[in-house]
Order: structure tokens, then C-alpha cells, then sequence
């Protein structure tokens, strides 16, 4: 079974390209000119975005309390 995660943005580093929103398959990434949203209920866990991101913005940490 894949361990669910949550996926964390580093602003200091996210200059909002867009490449995540991209790449995820279950749009779970929303960017827009002045804000970036990541949706846990649409996320599979498959961390293309994170390799994906240019800049290193993005880490995944493990979802707490989830089976």
C-alpha cells in the first residue's frame, strides 16, 4: 500500500510556474498568478510534482493518522 502524504510548499522557493499543477494526474494542484493550493483529498501519493518542481519547492511529508 502507498503511504499517504501531504504535499508542503517552500514560498520562499515557488516562484508559481505551474509545473506541478501540470503533471498532477488527479489535479490535486491549483496555481494561480498570486497563490498555490494543494487539495489531500484529490492527492494519489505519487510525488510527480515533487520531482517534477524546477526549483526543489515541494517536500512530502507522511499524512499522520491515516490507515
Amino acid at each position: 500500500m502507498v503511504e499517504k502524504i501531504r504535499i508542503v510548499v517552500n514560498t520562499d522557493r515557488c516562484y508559481l510556474c505551474g509545473g506541478c499543477a501540470g503533471v498532477c494526474p488527479t489535479l490535486a494542484i491549483e496555481v494561480s498568478s498570486s497563490n498555490w493550493n494543494f487539495y489531500q483529498d484529490k492527492c494519489i501519493s505519487c510525488r510527480i510534482c515533487v520531482n517534477t518542481c524546477p526549483v526543489g519547492a515541494l517536500t512530502a511529508e507522511p499524512l499522520e493518522g491515516e490507515e
